[in-house]
C-alpha cells in the first residue's frame, strides 16, 4: 500500500501541470542575507555579485524552479480535493479508487512493445534487451498510468465548481498575504497559506542547496584573494606562491598506489589495470593537490582577517518566510 500512496502524490503533483521550468514568478527559495556582502578579508568586502556567472545562473535556475512548483502546487491541491472527495463519496480509500480508476484501467505493456522501443533507441540504452526489459516494461507502465490519471482527473474537474485566480501564485510578502485564495473547488479555497505549508520542505532544500553552492564559489574568491595579498606583501606572484607552498609539497603518485586504488575499486574501472593506470593516477594527483591547497589556504586564513557573513540556512517556517521575503 506504501507504493500506491507515493505513485498517487507524484499523479496528483504531475497531472494537468506545466513543466517545472515552464513559469518564472518572484521565487521563494532561499534566505536573503541581511546585507549583498558575503564575507570582509582584510577590509575587503566580497558581494553576491562577486560570485561566478556560473554559481548565479544555477542559483537562478533553482529559484525558477521554486517559483514553477508553486503554480504546480496549486493543480496538485485541486486535483487531491476532488480525488478525496469522490473517494468520500463512494466510501472508498483514497488508495482503493486508485486503483479501481486508474492502475486497474492500464494495459500491461507486452515484450514486443518494449522490444520496439529498444529497437528505436538501441544507441542509447547501450545494453542488451534482456538487460534493459524490466526498466522499458516499468517506463511504459508509469506513462500509460500518467495518462489514465489525466484523463480521470479531468473528468473530475468536468463536474466540479472550481474558480482559480488570474493572479500569479507567488511567494507571500507579509502575513496578510497567506490568506489570498488562489483557487476554489465546490466552495472550498485553496490559499497561500496552504501552498506555503506544503513547499516548505522543498523551500529548505532549495535554500541548503544554494548556500553550498554560493559556500564553495565564496571559499575560492576568498583563497584567491588573500593568495594576491600574501604576493604582494612578499614582492612575488600567486604562481610562485603556489609553486612553493602547494606544488613542491606534494607527494608524488606511484604506480603502486594507483595499483591499489584500482584493486579497491576495480568495479568501477572494468578492464585491465593499464587501461586505466594514467587517468588513475591523474585523479590521485589532482586530489593531492586538493589536499595541500586545502592546508595552504587554511595557513593564509590564519593570518588573516576573515568575516564570513553568508550563513546556512535554518528550517524556515511561514512566519519566516512572511517576515522575510526571499529573492
Amino acid at each position: 500500500m506504501l507504493q500506491i500512496r507515493v505513485h498517487l502524490w507524484l499523479i496528483l503533483l504531475a497531472i494537468c501541470t506545466p513543466p517545472a521550468f515552464s513559469q518564472t514568478p518572484n521565487c521563494g527559495c532561499e534566505q536573503k542575507p541581511l546585507l549583498n556582502v558575503l564575507a570582509v578579508v582584510n577590509g575587503i568586502k566580497i558581494r553576491q555579485d562577486d560570485l561566478s556567472v556560473d554559481t548565479r545562473t544555477q542559483v537562478s535556475l533553482l529559484q525558477d524552479n521554486v517559483s514553477g512548483t508553486r503554480a504546480q502546487e496549486v493543480d496538485r491541491q485541486i486535483n487531491q480535493m476532488l480525488f478525496d472527495a469522490e473517494a468520500k463519496r463512494r466510501g472508498l480509500a483514497r488508495q482503493v479508487l486508485m486503483v479501481l480508476e486508474i492502475t486497474a484501467r492500464v494495459a500491461e505493456p507486452t515484450e514486443a512493445e518494449a522490444r520496439a522501443i529498444y529497437e528505436q533507441n538501441k544507441s542509447r540504452f547501450g545494453k542488451s534487451f534482456s538487460n534493459v526489459k524490466k526498466d522499458i516494461i516499468a517506463q511504459l507502465k508509469s506513462d500509460r498510468v500518467k495518462v489514465r490519471a489525466i484523463q480521470y482527473t479531468n473528468a473530475l474537474r468536468a463536474g466540479a465548481q472550481i474558480t482559480v485566480s488570474n493572479s500569479p501564485v507567488t511567494p507571500p510578502a507579509n502575513e496578510a498575504d497567506l490568506s489570498r485564495v488562489f483557487a476554489t473547488v465546490n466552495g472550498v479555497n485553496i490559499t497561500s497559506k496552504n501552498v506555503e505549508e506544503e513547499l516548505l520542505p522543498m523551500i529548505f532544500m532549495t535554500q541548503q542547496e544554494v548556500y553550498k553552492i554560493r559556500k564553495r564559489d565564496l571559499d575560492i574568491r576568498i583563497n584567491d584573494l588573500l593568495l594576491e595579498q600574501e604576493a604582494k606583501r612578499l614582492g612575488t606572484t600567486p604562481k610562485a606562491l603556489i609553486d612553493l607552498n602547494v606544488r613542491t609539497k606534494m607527494p608524488i603518485v606511484t604506480e603502486d598506489r594507483a595499483e591499489a586504488y584500482y584493486k579497491q575499486n576495480k568495479t568501477s574501472f572494468p578492464g585491465k589495470f593499464s587501461e586505466h593506470r594514467l587517468r588513475i593516477m591523474q585523479f590521485l594527483q589532482a586530489q593531492e593537490n586538493q589536499k595541500q591547497s586545502a592546508v595552504y589556504a587554511e595557513e593564509l586564513r590564519r593570518g588573516a582577517a576573515v568575516q564570513i557573513y553568508l550563513t546556512a540556512p535554518a528550517q524556515p517556517d511561514l512566519r519566516q518566510l512572511c517576515c522575510n521575503p526571499v529573492d
